[in-house]
């Protein structure tokens, strides 16, 4: 017999306004019914998970991830490792994002996916490729050795080393050979995403015309905006064929900046949380074996030069510093690290509570402190003075 839970909410994230004052109706790993407040004389008591009402989100979905808990994602316990720190955080799907490391690495990777899905505790998407074809003159933290010119042959190669689990890759417009390596992607239905980038307006309009529909990091490892020449900036906020990604951990960009993107491209932004292995680790510096040496200093890993290498903050921490702005509500945070990601990736039924839905859900508090997190019917959180699940 499947077990029944009743959560009472506060409100709840809906395609539109949130609902509020409702019960949503849990039956084994699925959604069975979402009914007004009033229906719970309907129910024992014993069915209802805690007596408090909670703010209900759907899981996050994070398409620009490269690891987190202090972890290696090299190694099958790596994986699973850093996919139990991000689910317990709210993530309910993920898009492991690597650096270029030769075919056979790229093949490696893809079967070690296909290997942890079914014991991971999210949704493991695939892979994001942060280069190889990126500007070198702008490539942040991502290793000179991993960069290559682009061949278009190449580029068929690549996706099929990946053997289907490439679903996003970074590219700069600007380098020579991006047309026919963008345009490839495309043709193989693997998303892709201009950054790392010093193009120009017309570079980046270029690469919209080819096919690219994102951008990377929207305001970092890119030209700076100019009155006369904007850039990538300035085309990924006034082109409506592109989505963009933020991120948005109180580090990368201003409040001022996070406020003008939003307001710019609120119904295509895309929250992600650009974590890095570090992420969780103390402050300090940390070595991930012979791989990589870095600086967790004032909320942001750093390589042992002061260049920024990336987040240490689960996806979670966006939502709420979005939430945090003025002019943004807790639910149009959520969106954009829900709705807006499973709508570049073409999954129609992620980052959404539905009836008959998985139970990927995260349960708040009015604070937006995390209460408890749902990960396929599964509680992989709950914080300490809640109440453990009906029996």
């Amino acid at each position: 017999m499947l077990k029944r839970w009743i959560i009472r909410t506060r409100a709840l994230a809906t395609e539109g306004n949130p609902l509020e004052d409702k019960l949503i109706v849990i039956s084994g790993k699925r959604i069975e019914s979402i009914l007004p407040a009033s229906a719970a004389r309907r129910f024992s008591g014993k069915a209802f998970i805690s007596g408090q009402r909670y703010l209900v989100f759907p899981g996050l979905v994070d398409i620009h991830c490269h690891g987190g808990g202090g972890v290696d994602v090299h190694s099958l316990g790596g994986l699973l490792a850093t996919s139990y720190f991000h689910a317990s955080h709210g993530t309910s799907a993920l898009l492991l994002t690597i650096f270029f490391e030769g075919l056979k690495e790229l093949t490696r990777m893809a079967e070690l996916i296909r290997e942890a899905r079914p014991l991971a505790p999210l949704r493991l998407l695939g892979l994001h490729l942060e280069g190889p074809y990126i500007n070198p003159e702008i490539r942040g933290a991502i290793p000179h050795e991993t960069l290559r010119n682009i061949r278009t042959p190449d580029v068929r190669k690549l996706v099929d080393a990946a053997c289907g689990e490439l679903k996003m890759v970074t590219i700069a417009p600007e380098v020579p050979g991006a047309e026919g390596a963008i345009k490839a992607f495309r043709e193989a239905g693997v998303v892709v995403a201009m950054g790392h980038s010093l193009a120009t307006t017309n570079e980046a309009r270029a690469g919209v015309d080819w096919g690219a529909n994102s951008v990377t990091h929207l305001g970092n490892a890119m030209r700076p905006f100019h009155q006369r020449d904007p850039g990538l900036v300035g085309t990924a906020l006034t082109e409506q064929r592109l989505m963009a990604e933020i991120v948005a951990d109180g580090n990368h960009l201003a409040p001022e900046t996070l406020n003008m993107f939003f307001r710019a491209k609120v119904g295509d932004l895309i929250l992600v949380s650009d974590c890095r292995w570090v992420g969780g680790m103390p402050e300090g510096e940390h070595q991930q074996g012979t791989r990589e040496k870095l600086l967790v200093q004032n909320g942001v890993a750093r390589r042992p030069d002061g260049t920024l290498a990336g987040a240490i903050h689960p996806l979670w921490k966006g939502v709420t510093t979005m939430a945090a702005l003025p002019e943004v509500s807790i639910f149009a945070a959520v969106r954009m690290a829900t709705r807006n990601p499973a709508k570049l990736l073409g999954k129609k039924n992620l980052g959404r509570i539905s009836v008959g839905g998985r139970m990927d859900l995260i349960l708040a508090g009015p604070d937006y402190s995390l209460r408890r997190v749902f990960v396929g019917g599964e509680e992989v959180f709950r914080a300490a003075n809640e109440p453990p699940l009906p029996v």
